[in-house]
């Protein structure tokens, strides 16, 4: 696994103790001794293959790169090294210099004359950096528990985990300990003589762009076009394939792919015995539609089980998204047919509108346009006067107007938090006094009111760009990927093509209810008719099933949650953790069994990392 990290005290003359370095690369086998530098009190550290560390003239540069277009760059200035390119970007755009990369990146630049370090993150997330400042310094890692190395508190923040339990991550800036801190996406911090300075230098926004549906859609296709072929640069593509769940985004690129390759695409799909959650069909329709050669595995509980000590292991904070398993089958898959480079579509729903709850937002929206004396004066009056309707068409008009009369976030995310919705029940009281009750939608919240947006639908694709891909789904597949032991690139996530859609009409993106609107025009030519139509799936995983019936995960989830060191971390009330077992033994729906999932992985990784801290 890749690892950058490094350390500067303010006092120059201070050794770097043998236990502090030990610390600063917990966790990591790919650093090695050629792979350091250390000066006056500073220390840096890198290993694995996109990582290095490397001076030339002024500067020290730590970097943790897959940046597409540093080829060009150096041509362009007449250089031949990384650490000469960043400076000489530094020097000349200053703080905006990273807009200069394309692609993933986690980077230091250190300036050993002027004592100051610059700290910098990729536009979405797709690399990470965490922080940890103190009177005698900063320390910094791509691992969460590097970053303790200044000396920081190992105690967890209870607000993180109350977080974790209704995101099933925590979100930036947050890290589950208190004293550490990411670096949000698009952001840098500058450390110079023990003061922080942190900046924005990038961020997502969708200024009104009028166009015309036929001028939107060549741009759409050209532009997504170009992403993939930029995401092919430099790579040997006889040993680069795709994803392929059968969805929308990830047949898109199998398509390109083969447009823009001479070679025939490699895909890679992963199916289950259980019919609710296998798309391999989809998937094997795509692949015969594109010619491509396509390696399919089906995923037995026995393969998830087998699997999940690594994936465990691999998260060095809690991490509760279960499609992570068959994530990291599949990138095993392709890495053991010789693969050294996989593209994702994460992030394609999120700029083109075609997630569920955008197109329920626009059902729930259309409320708003009756009058709002008629609204408040009549319609919610009689309702909230009737007695509860439950199942009848009257409970279904009460449950509509009571959840479009919810203010956004809170409404996008009123079907979710049922950890926050059900505290008092689940929750036991000394947790409960630790924690702020709303800490999750005060993070929503800070999300949609900082949006550069002014339309709803952009509000929340910016909402979801944050939490979803940013906190989430980048952390999965890149975490699952290096797992595995292959690179892993995002077309959708090309900033280009993602400034191009924050540019569309939000009407482009949800149109009376159709999600993807102009994403399904610019590629109705492309894409088979079934798969343009289909429901998105994804990587899911049967997960609730087995924990009702593989006797490995039935009994890890009872024996680890109703465990007396479970019960000792004093999250839970007294009897919540049983009653969510029965309750997940009579529902039908994956529903609790999810919720028991996320409880799990933090108990897991209580015992795999935060205990070790």
């Amino acid at each position: 696994m890749s690892l950058i990290a490094g350390l500067v005290y303010r006092d120059p003359a201070r050794p770097i103790e043998p236990e502090v370095l030990a610390m600063l690369v917990e966790g990591s086998s790919a650093v090695h001794p050629h792979e350091s530098r250390f000066d006056a009190g500073t220390a840096f550290v890198a290993g694995g293959p996109c990582a290095s560390v490397e001076s030339c003239g002024p500067v020290v540069l730590a970097a943790d790169m897959d940046v597409t277009n540093t080829g060009d760059l150096l041509r362009q200035r007449g250089l031949t090294t990384l650490p000469e390119l960043m400076d000489a970007l530094y020097g000349s755009d200053g703080r905006r210099f990273p807009l200069r990369l394309r692609g993933g990146f986690a980077l230091a630049l250190w300036y050993p004359g002027r004592r100051r370090l610059v700290l910098a993150a990729d536009r979405f997330g797709i690399r990470r950096l965490y922080y940890a400042a103190n009177d005698h310094g900063l320390a910094w890692s791509s691992r969460v528990r590097g970053a303790l190395a200044i000396g920081g508190d190992a105690r967890i923040d209870a607000d993180a985990v109350y977080a974790y339990l209704n995101f099933g991550t925590v979100p930036a800036p947050q890290t589950i300990y208190a004293s550490v801190r990411r670096l949000p996406p698009g952001h840098l911090l500058i450390w110079e003589q023990g003061r922080v300075f942190l900046e924005r230098y990038w961020d997502m926004s969708y200024p009104a762009r009028p166009t015309t549906e036929a001028l939107a859609v060549t741009a759409v296709r050209q532009q997504t076009r170009d992403a993939v072929r930029e995401a092919l640069a430099g790579d040997d593509l006889k040993h680069t394939g795709a994803f392929l769940s059968g969805g929308t985004d990830s047949s898109t690129i199998v398509g390109l792919m083969k447009q823009v390759s001479d070679e025939r695409v490699n895909a890679f799909s992963i199916g289950f015995a259980e019919e609710r959650y296998d798309e391999l069909g989809y998937a094997e329709l795509a692949a015969r539609h594109f010619e491509a050669a396509h390696y399919t595995h089906i995923v037995t509980p026995d393969d998830a089980f087998a699997a999940l000590p690594d994936v465990v292991a691999a998260y060095d904070e809690p991490f509760g998204n279960n499609s992570a398993l068959p994530t990291y089958l599949c990138a095993r898959l392709a890495r053991d047919t010789g693969m050294r480079l996989l593209l994702a579509g994460d992030g394609g729903d999120e700029i083109f509108g075609g997630n569920e709850r955008y197109r329920r937002e626009y059902v729930l929206s259309r409320y708003q346009r009756i009058p709002s004396a008629l609204r408040r004066g009549l319609v919610e009056p009689i309702l909230r006067a009737l007695p509860d309707g439950g199942a009848t068409l009257l409970g279904k008009a009460q449950r509509y107007v009571r959840r479009a009369s919810t203010p956004n976030p809170d409404r996008f995310y009123s079907s979710e938090f049922y950890v926050s919705q059900e505290r008092a029940r689940l929750l036991s009281p000394d947790f409960l006094a630790a924690i702020r009750p709303d800490w999750p939608l005060q993070i929503a919240r800070a999300h949609y009111q900082a949006a550069p947006a002014s339309t709803e639908i952009d509000r929340l694709l910016y909402l979801d760009l944050k939490i979803t891909i940013g906190d989430n789904d980048l952390f999965k597949v890149t975490r699952t990927a290096e797992l595995a032991g292959i690179g892993v690139r995002f077309p959708m996530l090309d900033h280009p093509l993602a400034e191009l859609t924050g540019g569309l009409p939000a009407a482009f993106k949800v149109h009376a209810g159709e999600k993807r609107y102009i994403f399904k025009r610019a590629f109705s030519e492309l894409l088979p008719a079934e798969i343009l139509a289909k429901v998105k799936h994804g990587f899911g995983l049967p997960v609730s099933h087995w924990l009702k019936t593989h006797p490995g995960f039935r009994e890890l989830a009872r024996d680890t949650l109703l465990s007396a060191g479970s019960r000792g971390r004093g999250y839970y009330a007294a009897g919540a953790l049983e009653s969510l077992f029965r309750l997940h033994e009579t529902d039908s729906t994956p529903f609790y069994g999810d919720i028991l999932w996320t409880l799990l992985m933090l108990e897991l990784w209580h015992r795999r990392h935060g205990d070790r801290a």
